[in-house]
């Protein structure tokens, strides 16, 4: 019976290692899903910052001078 009981236990514990391995699937997924929400995001933010940078260009260029980029 111990040999019975032991290999319940096994089985038991190889079902509970694939549920969570299940779990840890659809984790990393949705994970994945938020990265490439984020890429888009932080594309839209580089554009309006471009834009913006433009502008102020711009309207300093108007005024007769320039000012300096952000990354200098």
């Amino acid at each position: 019976m111990s040999v019975f009981g032991d290999a319940v236990g096994a089985i038991r514990q190889v079902l509970l290692m694939q549920t969570r391995m299940d779990q840890l699937d659809g984790r990393i997924t949705a994970m994945g899903a938020d990265v490439e929400g984020l890429t888009e995001v932080l594309a839209e933010v580089r554009d309006r910052v471009s834009r913006l940078e433009g502008i102020i260009e711009g309207v300093a260029m108007a005024a007769g001078r320039q000012q300096r980029r952000i990354e200098e």
